[in-house]
């Protein structure tokens, strides 16, 4: 579609209808612009001659008055209208059939139906354009911004206009001929440098804002070669006792813990996250939360604090709201904004993309959008016959998973009111513009109108992603192990770019950590999971591989059979191990050496390894809150602990310089019911990984003449050397791994 304003060019074909349909919007423009007239916007489809297209919309009462003209393939039509948004569909008189527009991602219901969604810009505002991909050269960046003027005409006012890089006002030169502001700038480090530019003009009207992000790195960066660290910004690591501040009379595992921004800029600053490779960290929302606890799900009667940060309050906060009564929407047990930036900038330093969790489908009662809204069709309320909460809402109910609460204090968002749509998706471009993030982890992404994800998405793509660096966003859709078609349906380029792979955490769950699946059928599993999102959703996929979350319980205490010894979840036995009889820190170092085996297998899988923060070592938990414990570090972790930490040291820094692992295709070299070999390779690149899943140790023979392996075979762990031959052994202890490629 084209936003742009252009002169009106009258349509031959019913000619006589349209200047009458015209001339009656013209009138209605120019009264609200006070005689400055907006041109019109042109709306088109492609199609056969005989077609005979016409625009049904609520701009004309959903009728027949907006005929389409057809040239050379293209059916199309010019509107004018009033800035704002609109519901359409093309209608063909020929097949009384209507259609939406396929070009057009964006949806906006009416009476609950979906139709394609027409933006009227108000042409009044100038706007602004990245002229150009920025040309970067050895550490200096150029690039140049084009100011197209408002329909008056008036050129940028810069006393008024913010030009910013990072935190600081930028340097820039002005071309009034051309209307270009030029950046030419010379960076002191590696780094990401982001600009941002507010531009008024003349008149005081304001383009939207517009950002640069420009990375400038030793080696590109893909998000293929991604490997991601969650951390719940609460229970990570506390570097400012100022802020703790818990509720009396709340169980501790439920009740803030006194974690925050300062706890974990410490760690970066300390390598924490680089010494191990890690170059994505996944953390809390940090939208603040409500101050007044509440009651669990269900039947819990135990009362919680929003630690979490699932509670939000500030949703909807952006250049154009700032919420009465509140100073910031940042949870204030976690920092200041300040802090914020602090630590995203520090991370940006060292390499580390930042991404926010993000709670869209609903809000705490005690928000500035349910207190506002809620009499305005902004929230799910229970439809007749539907028992109501406290608050009018249908809770959980997972037969409507789109329009149940999950308590009645969390107000469900109704994404079909286009002003609720409007309001949720302005706050998160305003969030990644001002702290300049680089993805999102989408909660509960099932549980909304999928409308909610292709506007996100394409509001992104248009206002973010405009050197055309990835803005990675990845969902949450819990499944149990076969849960392809669901997680799959959420994929694409006008969609997320990933999502958790719940049925390969099944499965690895299952082999690795409970043995009750053995090899053979662990890879009869793979070979369906491995093709199963690129080849029937979305090629362009990237899943987010992982052994666990702060929803399931502590991969540890999985290998350590504390619970049932069966269930990836640990069955009932998980949830009545939270409170009393919790799982402790096993002395045993077997569940250790199969968190090691499942760490190998998720590092030598295409895929973002995705490590919860105290897997990287071991950490006992049963099921939330429990498994949600403060990390520990240092002289704190026992031996068993240090091994494992240092092991997936080892893999987080193997697998970044093996483009095998992460765009590499898988080859089964021995599969047997405890024994599991396979290479992967890429190009030049080829690494085999080995596992024994067994009590006893195990010679593994491997026919390596197909594979590109030659000279001096190194092993990753035991640190041997091998001489390359069309078959070589590898013995393996029990419950044992190891890696073999070429090099030292």
């Amino acid at each position: 579609m084209d936003d742009t304003c252009i002169s009106f060019n009258y349509v031959k074909a019913r000619i006589l209808l349209i200047v009458l349909i015209v001339s009656f919007m013209l009138v209605a423009c120019e009264d609200s612009y006070e005689g400055n007239f907006c041109g019109g916007q042109t709306v088109s489809v492609a199609g056969r001659a005989e077609d005979d297209l016409y625009i049904k919309s609520s701009f004309n009462n959903w009728s027949l008055a907006t005929p389409m003209t057809y040239r050379d393939g293209i059916w199309s039509a010019e509107l004018f209208l009033r800035p704002g948004n609109y519901p359409y569909e093309f209608f063909s008189a020929k097949t009384k059939k209507s259609f939406l527009d396929g070009t057009n991602p964006l949806t906006m219901f009416d009476k609950g139906i979906p139709y394609s969604k027409l933006v009227v810009k108000d042409c009044r505002y100038p706007a602004i354009e990245l002229a150009g991909k920025p040309e970067v050269s050895g550490k200096n960046i150029r690039f140049r911004i084009k100011f197209n003027a408002g329909i008056s005409g008036k050129n940028p006012d810069f006393s008024k206009s913010e030009i910013m890089l990072g935190r600081e006002a930028a340097d820039y030169s002005f071309d009034e001929k051309t209307g270009m502001i030029s950046i030419d700038y010379a960076a002191d480090s590696f780094g990401k440098y982001t600009w941002s530019f507010k531009i008024f003009d003349a008149d005081g009207f304001a383009a939207e804002v517009l950002t640069v992000p420009v990375w400038i790195e030793e080696k590109p960066f893909e998000w293929e070669n991604a490997f991601m660290y969650q951390l719940m910004t609460d229970r990570f690591s506390n570097g400012d006792a100022s802020n703790d501040s818990p509720f009396a009379d709340i169980d501790e595992k439920a009740n803030w813990q006194g974690g925050d921004f300062q706890g974990i800029i410490n760690k970066i600053d300390e390598n924490y996250f680089t010494d191990m490779g890690i170059n994505v960290l996944w953390i809390s929302s940090p939208i603040a939360n409500t101050e007044n606890p509440g009651k669990g799900m269900g039947g819990d009667s135990r009362y919680y604090a929003a630690y979490h940060s699932y509670w939000p309050i500030a949703t909807g906060w952006c250049d154009e709201l700032h919420i009465p009564g509140m100073d910031s929407p940042i949870e204030k047990h976690f920092g200041t904004e300040e802090k914020l930036h602090e630590l995203i900038q520090k991370a940006h330093k060292k390499g580390i993309r930042i991404m926010f969790d993000f709670v869209p489908n609903h809000v705490h009662t005690d928000s500035y959008l349910w207190k506002t809204y809620k009499n305005r069709g902004w929230f799910h309320m229970a439809a007749d016959g539907l028992p109501k909460n406290a608050n009018g809402g249908y809770s959980c109910g997972w037969e409507r998973p789109v329009e149940c609460w999950f308590t009645d204090y969390l107000a469900d968002i109704n994404y079909q009111n286009d002003e609720a749509m409007e309001a949720v998706i302005s706050h998160l471009i305003w969030l990644i513009q001002e702290f300049d993030i680089d993805g999102l982890r989408l909660d509960a992404i099932r549980l909304m109108e999928l409308a909610f994800t292709t506007t996100l998405k394409t509001a992104i793509q248009r206002k973010v992603t405009t050197t055309g660096i990835l803005f990675y966003m990845i969902g949450e859709t819990f499944t149990g192990d076969m849960g392809w078609d669901e997680i799959g349906s959420y994929l694409g380029q006008d969609k997320l770019d990933g999502q958790f792979d719940f049925p390969l955490y099944h499965h690895i769950v299952r082999t690795f950590l409970l043995q009750s699946e053995n090899f053979e059928t662990f890879t009869g599993f793979l070979k369906t999971n491995d093709f199963r999102y690129r080849n029937d959703f979305y090629n362009g996929s990237i899943m987010g591989n992982f052994i666990g979350n702060h929803d399931v319980a502590r991969a540890l205490s999985l290998a350590n059979r504390d619970f049932d010894g069966v269930s990836s979840q640990g069955g009932a036995e998980a949830d009545q191990k939270v409170w009393a009889n919790s799982p402790e820190l096993p002395e045993d170092g077997l569940p250790f050496k199969k968190m090691r085996n499942a760490l190998t297998f998720m590092f030598t899988h295409p895929g973002i390894p995705i490590i919860y923060q105290g897997d990287e070592f071991g950490m006992p938990g049963a099921n939330d809150p429990d498994n949600r414990r403060m990390a520990v570090f240092g002289d704190d972790l026992s031996a068993n602990q240090k091994e494992n930490l240092e092991h997936t040291k080892i893999l987080g820094n193997f697998r970044k310089n093996h483009p095998a692992l992460m765009n590499g295709t898988r080859k089964n070299l021995v599969v047997s019911e405890k024994i599991y070999a396979f290479s992967m390779t890429y190009g030049d690149d080829t690494v085999i990984a080995l596992f024994n899943n067994g009590e006893e140790e195990e010679t593994v023979e491997i026919d390596i003449s197909s594979l590109k392996l030659g000279g001096t075979l190194s092993t990753l762990f035991s640190r041997q050397e091998i001489v390359s031959k069309e078959k070589i052994e590898i013995t393996l202890e029990p419950f044992g791994a190891e890696i073999v490629y070429n090099g030292k």
